[in-house]
């Protein structure tokens, strides 16, 4: 199957997805990189008028972008630890 990007990200089709456009969730893992999560009908959808959808995916990716950086930035964070 030919690789989809959408904003030079990357899509998975998984029919198993219930969202109509989900996203890999962020984790601490200093290499990972945002991906689509969508079924093969979303992404036929949303390959038929790519101009329209191309905002909103745009915006998760600038929210994704901010959650990781959150997540690393948690993981650099020392835990406060309790004193007995």
């Amino acid at each position: 199957m030919k690789q989809i990007d959408w904003c030079c990200v990357p899509v998975i089709l998984d029919d198993d997805t219930t969202e109509l456009f989900q996203m890999s969730a962020p984790d601490e893992d200093a290499e990972q990189q945002p991906a689509f999560l969508v079924t093969k009908s979303t992404a036929a959808l949303v390959s038929q008028d790519f101009g329209r959808y191309e905002p909103s995916l745009q915006r998760m990716i600038d929210d994704w972008h901010k959650a990781k950086r959150r997540v690393m930035q948690d993981k650099k964070t020392p835990k406060p630890t309790a004193v007995a």
